[in-house]
C-alpha cells in the first residue's frame, strides 16, 4: 500500500445541482471527516452512511471507507451534501482547513492505480466512461474498468515469460539441463501470437473512429437531403426549402444509432452549376462522400430515377444505401428501394435498422470486444511482432539469446498497456487528460 497525503475535491459535476458528492482520501481521511461532519461516530463502520450536520452549517450524508475497501485504496470518507456552490466551496474549505489538499486531475484514480486497485488500462477507461457519448463506448469502457483486457494481457505476459524463463534455464545451466528444444519453444509459443494478432485485428477492424462512423447524404438538388437529416436527427438542424440549391456546405452532426456513434452529413446537390459558393459546395460533397463509411444515396420518389441519378450513384466509391426520398408523394416504388417521407415519418425506422444492419456487418456480432484504444493498438501489435520475431529465432537454430530479446521487447509493450512497465512521463500523461474530482 503506497501512502500519500490527504486530498479532496467535488467528485460530481459543476454545480449548482440538487446534491454534490466530496471525497476525502488519505491517511488522515477520518480525522478530516470527524472534524467536518459534527455526527461522526465513536467507532466508524466502512461502508455505512451517517447522517447529521456539516461544520459549514448544511447536513447530508457522511459515508466512510475503510483503508483497503475504498477507489483510491486508502481511507477515505465521501460526503453528500446540497450541491449549491456555497455549500460545496464552504465543506471544502473547511476540509482543508482540518488538513487535506485539494486534489489534482485525476489523483483519486492515479492513487488507486499506485495502489494496485486498478491496472493503467482500467484507470485510463474510468476516463473513456466519463467521455463515453454512446452505449458501445459505455459498455468498452465498462469491460476494460472490469479487468477483460488486463486479464488478456497477463495470460499473454505468462506466456512470454515461461517462455523466457525456459531460455534464460538453458543459457545458464546448460550442462545441467541440457539443450533447449527451439521449435518446439516455438510452436507452445503459437497461441500467445494468434492470441495477440486476434486483438489488435478485432479492435482495429471494430473500434469505432473518435469522430463517429460517417455517413454522407448525396444526391441531386431538391432529393430531401436535409429533410432527412433533419428526421434522423429529430430537430430542423438544416434549412429545408422547395428552391434547389438551398445547402451551400457540409453540415455535421454526431447522433447514436444502436449504440453505434454515427457522423451524419448533409451535403449539397450534385448538379451542374455556374455559381462559385455552390461549386465550392459540391466539391465538398464529393470529398465527403469519398471519406465516408457509408452514403445514403437520395433521389426523389416523385420526379422518379432519372439518368444523372444514376451517374451519380455509379460514381459512389462508398457503399451505398438507395432512399427513395418523399415517399409520401407518390403510390408505387421502385423494387429493392428503400423509401422514406421525413414529412410523415414513414420509413425512418426501416432506414435506422438498415444503417445499423450495415454497421454490424462492419463491425462484427459483439463490437465491445474491441477493448484496444488509440494508445494499446501499436504495444499489442508491437509484441506481436516481437513474439513472432522470436519464434523466428527458435525454428532457425539460431543463438537463443536473440529470442531472449525478443521475448523482453514484447514484456515490456504488454507492461505498457497495463502498467508494469510504464514511466512516470506516460503515468503523468495519461492522468493529466483526468478532470479534478476523478
Amino acid at each position: 500500500m503506497i501512502r500519500f497525503d490527504t486530498i479532496v475535491a467535488c467528485i460530481t459535476g459543476p454545480g449548482p445541482g440538487a446534491v454534490a458528492v466530496i471525497r476525502v482520501s488519505g491517511p488522515e481521511a477520518w480525522t478530516v471527516a470527524e472534524n467536518v461532519f459534527e455526527h461522526w461516530p465513536e467507532e466508524p463502520q466502512s461502508h455505512r452512511a451517517y447522517y447529521g450536520t456539516f461544520a459549514h452549517g448544511d447536513d447530508g450524508l457522511c459515508l466512510p471507507f475503510a483503508e483497503g475497501r475504498s477507489y483510491t485504496g486508502e481511507q477515505s470518507a465521501e460526503f453528500s451534501i446540497h450541491g449549491s456552490r456555497a455549500s460545496v466551496e464552504g465543506l471544502i474549505q473547511h476540509c482543508r482547513s482540518a488538513g487535506a489538499r485539494m486534489a489534482e486531475p485525476g489523483e483519486f484514480t492515479r492513487r488507486a492505480f499506485l495502489n494496485g486497485r486498478l491496472d493503467l488500462s482500467a484507470a485510463e477507461a474510468v476516463h473513456e466512461t466519463i467521455r463515453a457519448q454512446t452505449r458501445l463506448e459505455l459498455e468498452v469502457a465498462r469491460r476494460r474498468r472490469e479487468g477483460l483486457l488486463a486479464g488478456q494481457i497477463a495470460e499473454f505476459r505468462q506466456a512470454a515469460l515461461l517462455a523466457l524463463g525456459a531460455i534464460e534455464a538453458t543459457v545458464d545451466f546448460s550442462e545441467e539441463i541440457g539443450d533447449l528444444d527451439g521449435p518446439a519453444l516455438a510452436d507452445e509459443l503459437e497461441s500467445t501470437a494468434q492470441g495477440l494478432w486476434d486483438l489488435a485485428e478485432r479492435s482495429r477492424l471494430q473500434r469505432p473512429p473518435e469522430s463517429g462512423y460517417r455517413v454522407a447524404l448525396v444526391g441531386r438538388p431538391n432529393a430531401g437531403k436535409s429533410s432527412l437529416f433533419n428526421a434522423l436527427l429529430g430537430e430542423g438542424r438544416a434549412i429545408v426549402t422547395e428552391i434547389p440549391g438551398t445547402t451551400r456546405d457540409t453540415i455535421e452532426e454526431l447522433i447514436e444509432l444502436g449504440g453505434f456513434p454515427v457522423r451524419l452529413i448533409d451535403t449539397a446537390g450534385l448538379r451542374e452549376s455556374q455559381d462559385q459558393v455552390e461549386r465550392i459546395g459540391i466539391e465538398r460533397t464529393r470529398a465527403a462522400s469519398e471519406l465516408s463509411h457509408l452514403v445514403l444515396f437520395l433521389f426523389d420518389a416523385a420526379a422518379g430515377w432519372s439518368e444523372e441519378d444514376a451517374e451519380i450513384h455509379a460514381s459512389l466509391e462508398a457503399p451505398v444505401i438507395k432512399v427513395a426520398s418523399k415517399a409520401d408523394l407518390v403510390k408505387e416504388l421502385p423494387a429493392n428501394t428503400l423509401a422514406v417521407s421525413a414529412k410523415t415519418g414513414a420509413g425512418i425506422s426501416q432506414l435506422e435498422a438498415a444503417l445499423r444492419a450495415h454497421l454490424q456487418s462492419v463491425i462484427g456480432e459483439d463490437p465491445g470486444t474491441a477493448l484496444l484504444n488509440d494508445r494499446h493498438q501499436p504495444e499489442v501489435e508491437r509484441a506481436w511482432e516481437a513474439v513472432v520475431a522470436a519464434q523466428n529465432v527458435l525454428r532457425a537454430d539460431l543463438p537463443i539469446d536473440l529470442a531472449a530479446v525478443h521475448l523482453r521487447d514484447a514484456l515490456d509493450r504488454l507492461g505498457l498497456i497495463t502498467g508494469e512497465t510504464a514511466n512516470v512521463d506516460l503515468v503523468d500523461q495519461i492522468f493529466g487528460q483526468f478532470c479534478i474530482g476523478k
